[in-house]
């Protein structure tokens, strides 16, 4: 992986840019960040699942939490 800076683009970065130039107008931009939007969400999709995997976490798992009993403030 590509170690990102603040002061300078990543190739994907620049390539995306170059790549907007072919836009005809806003439509186009409305889908392309759609397409972008989507793809970013299968890929946050894919790492939980692989993190519930590897963890095997489980509905049981997230329900057994929700009904744990809740910390109490010492204030």
């Amino acid at each position: 992986m590509q170690h990102v800076t603040h002061d300078k683009l990543t190739d994907a970065q620049l390539n995306l840019i170059k790549s907007f130039r072919f836009l005809k107008d806003k439509q186009e931009l409305k889908e392309i960040d759609s397409l972008i939007n989507f793809y970013l969400e299968r890929k946050l999709d894919e790492a939980i699942d692989k993190v519930e995997s590897d963890r095997k976490y489980s509905a049981e798992v997230y329900e057994s939490w929700l009904n744990a009993p809740k910390p109490t403030s010492s204030k």
